[in-house]
């Protein structure tokens, strides 16, 4: 309850964790102890060391949405509940790391982005998807694992 008060006086979650980043000292130590407090009350982790281009938009809150560090996401990606955009910690795997999200990616519920891959700008993933290639701009991609349906749509 406290950490929820203390984020939401903050101005959210998003300043919060920018609060965090900016902080040092024991400050910083606080902040952070309070941030891990949120985005675990909303059962998720979105690590402070995981890079965004902007806010995401998180339709559904925090709820149970993991980044992994080292992840970059791009600016306007939407993030549904129940998402994993995790690190492959296998050294031997050729996709050794963490995803890199583009711009204005949309992100269903439950889909899994998994290990070094690259999803293109403007490309949607539906929901249950597991991702563990690279999605080419502007394409969907379903199913686990996900295949592309669409190449490249054009906005109306």
């Amino acid at each position: 309850m406290i950490p929820r008060v203390w984020v939401r006086l903050s101005g959210g979650w998003w300043q919060h964790r920018e609060r965090c980043l900016r902080s040092r000292g024991f400050v910083r130590r606080i902040q952070v102890g309070v941030y891990k407090m949120y985005v675990e009350e909303h059962g998720g982790y979105v690590s402070l060391l995981a890079e965004f281009a902007g806010e995401p938009r998180l339709p559904h809150k925090m709820l149970s949405v993991f980044i992994a560090p080292g992840a970059r996401i791009g600016s306007g990606v939407t993030i549904h509940q129940q998402v994993t955009i995790g690190k492959n910690d296998d050294p031997d795997s050729p996709r050794f790391g963490s995803p890199t999200i583009g711009d204005g990616v949309y992100i269903g519920a439950g889909a899994q982005v998994i290990g070094a891959v690259t999803v293109g700008a403007g490309a949607r993933i539906g929901a249950g998807a597991v991702v563990v290639h690279d999605v080419p701009p502007g394409a969907t991609v379903v199913s686990a694992p996900a295949r592309v349906i669409l190449r490249d749509i054009t906005p109306v």
